[in-house]
């Protein structure tokens, strides 16, 4: 008898944990990156409520969306036509800038620490395609 209790208990003790284990892997691999999607739409529709933002004399950010659990997208309109716009000059000079800030602004924790993937749209003045820029969380966390 006392085999079969402490058999019982042994089964008992497995079957809680692995049943506590399977709960928290579901919750982190499933409902984990719907949190994340979930706060990176709200983040889009704060900043859509303030725009269009003139950021500085040839850039406006005019829109931000939210385009996966961990993937964002900024689209601003430049005071230039989309092909007088050089993509070289904008990832020369423009992408630095952007992952330097990404680096250290701490308003862009929440990006950092979910690993988040940002594009960055630039427009023409008339409405067509000027350069994009994708940063991955490999470029801003080295």
């Amino acid at each position: 008898m006392n085999t079969k209790v402490s058999k019982l208990i042994i089964t008992a003790i497995v079957f809680l944990v692995t049943a506590a284990l399977s709960y928290y892997a579901v919750h982190y691999f499933f409902f984990k990156k719907a949190d994340v999607y979930s706060i990176l739409k709200e983040e889009a529709i704060k900043i859509n409520k303030q725009t269009p933002i003139k950021l500085d004399e040839e850039t406006t950010l005019d829109s931000a969306v939210a385009r996966g659990a961990k993937s964002f997208d900024y689209y601003y309109t430049l005071i230039y036509k989309a092909d007088s716009v050089n993509k070289d000059t904008v990832a020369k000079y423009v992408k630095p800038t952007i992952i330097a800030r990404l680096k250290s602004n701490p308003e862009m924790d929440y990006f950092r620490d979910n690993d988040v993937t940002l594009y960055y749209h630039y427009l023409g003045y008339d409405g067509l395609p000027a350069a994009t820029l994708k940063i991955t969380p490999e470029l801003y966390k080295n």
